[in-house]
This record gives C-alpha cells, sequence and structure tokens, in this order.
C-alpha cells in the first residue's frame, strides 16, 4: 500500500498515510477535520548499493563491456 503526504487546506496541517488510492480522496484532516485535504509533491531519496559510484546516489547507468 502507498504511502501519501498530505496537506490541509483549512488548517495547514502536513501529515503522511498509508491507503490505496481510492481512499487517498476521503481522507480528512487529523487536526481540524477538514476535508478540503490536497496531495503534497515531495523529493524521493534514491540510493544505490554501498558500491555504486553514481551521482548523487543514481544507479550507475552507464554500458558495460563484454569479457
Amino acid at each position: 500500500m502507498p504511502s501519501y503526504d498530505l496537506v490541509c487546506q483549512s488548517c495547514g496541517h502536513k501529515f503522511s498515510i498509508f491507503c490505496t488510492i481510492s481512499q487517498k480522496d476521503q481522507q480528512s484532516c487529523l487536526i481540524c477535520g477538514g476535508n478540503q485535504i490536497k496531495q503534497r509533491f515531495t523529493t524521493v531519496n534514491v540510493m544505490g548499493s554501498s558500491g555504486d559510484k553514481g551521482s548523487q546516489g543514481a544507479p550507475n547507468l552507464a554500458p558495460r563491456g563484454f569479457g
């Protein structure tokens, strides 16, 4: 089940929930009870394996030679 970062348009409370995509639009604010909830878009940190030398944690996608 995915996690969604949400913000209440009434009071500004920011929170995260684990729910199905169809349940996301049925959420209400945990603080004020408001139902004007919008999804926040946040960054995602991607980390490669400990031996990866890609920039900023991105996987090294350079083609590898044969033999």
